[in-house]
């Protein structure tokens, strides 16, 4: 008899959270385990699941905003395919389904629940009176499972350390990464680009949290002083039509590409020298791991979870939210060094093969799903 496992999403996307999730479905093997998964309808995992088979419950009320209504629209439709389906476990992601489906799951009497952190609801850009409401609701949802994982060691210490979460009841489990000896890559003559030109490349949604529009600023500044400079922003989200607008405005299109979401991102990633994140808030950026692993070293945001992956001076750079000199003069620097950009390259490849492998990664799951199932036998 295979174990039952529910993972409940958020957002139908494919960025880190949901492809974190995939990376453990199709990992894990068909033998033991047999997995759904709900999440808001359309969008590209919708598809990704029917390709792999994995039955999906889609959620139309289901949205980042809170919305009351919708909200206990949304808390009883899980309450309701628990009932059905019996799950044996139930893995919700994200703080809102985080804390809709633990408790939902809790009351429809699934045996095992477990809740992975990417990265807590609060962070030091919202005031006080959010951040104290963000962790009331974590320490609430907390006592309705039984394993919290983390993606970091920080916010695991974080979670101790503030009483959020009990610490024999939280873990870190890092999110892996297949190993890659080398991507394809996109000509830069495609693009328009000369072959000596470096290029900084980004792979994430367009969004507050990614800090994308200063970026996309700091970006014009370097290319109007740098014609051997380009750089291609992959993604979308509600902020693409601003950086785009900021780019052209600037008149910098030629040099600052915003093709959309691609899905050959690891031909991208072979046309990139530096890959660059200035997230505000992170937990344990895929895409980051997955630069690491093509070997490209990393200018990223000094936050928790970035400072986790990559080293100040080994792998690539960490730069403070808001320091937008040392942010330019890290990219100039390593656009302009290329013995340096291969060194780092080699490190962050050497670190994602030995500490972020995605065998460890799916055998650390796959070890506390059956512990904590065989617990409740």
């Amino acid at each position: 008899m295979k174990i039952k496992v529910l993972h409940i999403q958020l957002l139908p996307l494919l960025s880190g959270v949901q492809n974190m999730m995939l990376n453990l479905i199709e990992n894990l093997g068909e033998e033991k385990f047999k997995f759904y998964v709900i999440s808001a309808s359309n969008g590209p995992l919708v598809q990704k699941l029917r390709e792999l088979k994995i039955e999906h419950f889609q959620i139309p009320e289901l949205r980042r905003r809170i919305n009351i209504i919708k909200d206990i629209m949304v808390f009883l439709k899980f309450y309701q395919i628990c009932i059905r389906e019996k799950f044996d476990i139930v893995h919700t992601h994200s703080s809102k389904t985080g804390f809709l489906g633990r408790i939902a799951a809790k009351l429809a009497g699934i045996k095992v629940i477990v809740h992975t952190i990417h990265g807590f609801p609060f962070n030091p850009f919202q005031n006080l009176i959010l951040q104290n409401f963000y962790k009331t609701l974590e320490k609430t949802a907390e006592k309705f499972c039984d394993k919290v994982i983390s993606v970091n060691e920080s916010e695991r210490e974080l979670a101790v350390k503030e009483k959020i979460i009990p610490k024999d009841k939280i873990i870190t489990i890092f999110n892996g990464i297949s190993k890659s000896e080398s991507f394809s890559s996109i000509p830069k003559n495609d693009l328009g680009f000369r072959k000596s030109d470096t290029v900084i490349g980004y792979v994430s949604r367009f969004s507050k949290q990614k800090n994308i529009i200063d970026l996309i600023k700091v970006a014009i500044e370097i290319v109007k002083c740098n014609e051997n400079i380009k750089f291609i922003f992959i993604g979308d989200g509600e902020l693409w039509n601003n950086a785009k607008n900021l780019v052209e405005s600037a008149k910098m299109s030629v040099n600052i590409l915003l093709p959309g979401w691609k899905n050959d991102i690891p031909d991208w990633l072979g046309l990139f020298d530096i890959f660059i994140l200035y997230s505000k808030w992170e937990g344990l950026s895929l895409s980051i791991l997955e630069a690491m692993s093509g070997g490209k070293p990393i200018i990223a945001s000094k936050i928790k979870g970035n400072n986790e992956l990559v080293f100040d001076g080994k792998n690539g750079f960490l730069v403070e939210i808001g320091n937008h000199k040392t942010l330019k003069e890290k990219i100039v620097w390593l656009a302009n060094h290329k013995n340096e950009r291969e060194k780092m390259g080699l490190e962050s490849k050497k670190l994602a093969q030995e500490k972020f492998s995605l065998e460890n990664f799916v055998n650390s799951y796959k070890n506390e799903y059956i512990k904590l199932y065989q617990k409740k036998l």
